[in-house]
């Protein structure tokens, strides 16, 4: 048996691997978009095996950079099933339709003919990937074949996010192998906390903040708080915080819920705009099991996790003009969380030069996208296809970030560990080089059979 590191090896994007049995049947575990900047987006249809030769999908959450590519899998040739939980189900439905959107305007127009941009896929094949999904829930082992079964556990992360645990018997004997997919923070919100997998023989293992400690040590209630008071309330502000429509949103929308429910500041009125922000909020309500106590406590209190009286839901042009003519204090919530599109583009270009406005980018931006160069200390950017100047005060946080930092990845793998006495190897993937090297260092001392593999390498269990 055999893996194969075909993508967010030693990079964060494009998780796609490879499990490959003795006897050639082939689990393709996460077929997300590689999208890191020296990428081209066509280069994501060129998969480095016959797409024809897969024999099963194991999907780990509906993230883009994990899900965005099964429907150019579908395009070329697969046909087979994806197993994944049912909140996966249904966020995939909306993201990979939203994907679909993108890919039309992305080769579409006068100019992107002329390029020769070619499009992944279309809409029929974002069908035929939520057509060929099966769910499974947490904790419960599926028998894929005589010889393996496939078991979901939470990971935390976003609603619905799974580590996979694989049990497989070659030559009379059973070999487990785990994927943690990416994890979530023990004290997230909404969502449940990670169940690290126990009884393992090989570990593939996210690294994402392998390198890095979350630097605001505030509850994101206290973090909230205090923007809201310094923007809204000292003076007649307008805070603005770009949010990714799946996760984020919602974590941010149940806090100001709870600030306000609780009357921990005066009424401020609240917009949120982000159609697919809306449609993800709306599938978190279908899945009351799989949050956490504090969300569960909350939903049974006050009946609504994310609505509450200030808030306006913009979800058609009236919405939009309410929004845009109220001029008193305000928080605006949109989407996308690196400001590289969705409508945030327009909320910040209206408020760039806007000294009464203060933009908290709650999570990380990579290099190149609007919001790094924000957080890097530019004064002057490209907001909505315009030059401005930045007077807006800008700020940060990662009270909301959905990854554990180096501590939190480090207790998980030490109760992985504790509960895996016949560990053998472990794999770091999903993470900068840097990242994952340093990641590598922490853990050694625990467990020194380590590999950081490079994208299309192969490695044999045994």
């Amino acid at each position: 048996m055999r893996i194969a590191f075909y993508g967010a090896a030693q990079q964060v994007t494009g998780s796609m691997y490879l499990l490959t049995l003795t006897d050639g049947y082939n689990i393709l575990i996460d077929c997300g978009l590689n999208y890191e900047k020296d990428v081209a987006r066509e280069e994501n249809a060129k998969f480095p095996f016959d797409p024809q030769d897969i024999d099963l999908v194991v999907l780990t959450h509906a993230h883009i950079d994990h899900s965005g590519n099964l429907p150019t899998l579908f395009a070329r040739g697969y046909e087979g099933k994806i197993l994944c939980t049912e909140p996966t189900w249904r966020l995939s439905d909306i993201l990979l339709m939203d994907s679909a959107n993108i890919e039309a305007k992305r080769t579409s127009g006068k100019k992107n003919k002329k390029t020769g941009a070619k499009r992944l896929f279309g809409h029929k094949q974002v069908m035929d990937v939520v057509q060929s999904m099966v769910t499974l829930k947490f904790n419960k082992p599926f028998s894929i074949r005589e010889n393996m079964r496939v078991e979901l556990v939470p990971a935390g992360h976003i609603l619905g996010a799974s580590s996979i645990v694989f049990s497989i018997v070659e030559k009379g004997e059973e070999i487990r192998v785990g994927f943690t997919g990416d994890l979530g923070k023990n004290d997230a919100k909404i969502i449940m906390k990670p169940q690290p997998m126990i009884n393992l023989n090989y570990l593939i293992m996210e690294g994402t903040y392998g390198s890095r400690l979350h630097r605001d040590p505030r509850s994101p209630e206290d973090c909230l708080i205090h923007y809201i008071k310094k923007t809204c309330i000292e003076q007649p502000g307008r805070l603005i915080i770009p949010a990714f429509s799946v996760g984020r949103t919602q974590a941010i929308l149940f806090t100001l819920n709870r600030i306000f429910r609780e009357a921990k500041l005066p009424a401020i009125q609240v917009f949120t705009d982000s159609p697919l922000g809306i449609s993800s909020g709306n599938i978190h309500e279908d899945f009351a099991e799989y949050f956490n106590e504090e969300a569960k406590d909350f939903a049974q209190k006050y009946g609504d996790l994310f609505r509450f009286k200030d808030l306006l839901i913009v979800e058609d042009k009236e919405d939009e003009e309410i929004m845009n003519r109220h001029y008193k204090p305000s928080i605006i919530v949109s989407s996308s969380g690196m400001l590289d599109g969705g409508r945030i583009q327009k909320h910040i270009a209206d408020n760039l030069q806007n000294p009464m406005c203060t933009i908290l980018i709650a999570g990380y931006c990579t290099e190149g996208t609007l919001g790094a160069e924000l957080l890097a200390g530019k004064k002057t950017v490209k907001a909505n296809n315009k030059i401005r100047d930045v007077y807006a005060k800008i700020e940060s946080t990662d009270v909301f970030s959905a990854h554990p930092d180096q501590i939190g990845l480090t207790q998980y793998f030490q109760n992985v560990l504790s509960g895996s006495q016949n560990l053998k190897k472990v794999f770091l993937a999903h993470g900068d080089k840097d990242s994952l090297a340093t990641f590598k260092t922490v853990l050694q001392p625990h467990f020194t059979q380590i590999e950081i593999p490079a994208r299309g390498e192969e490695h044999t269990f045994v």
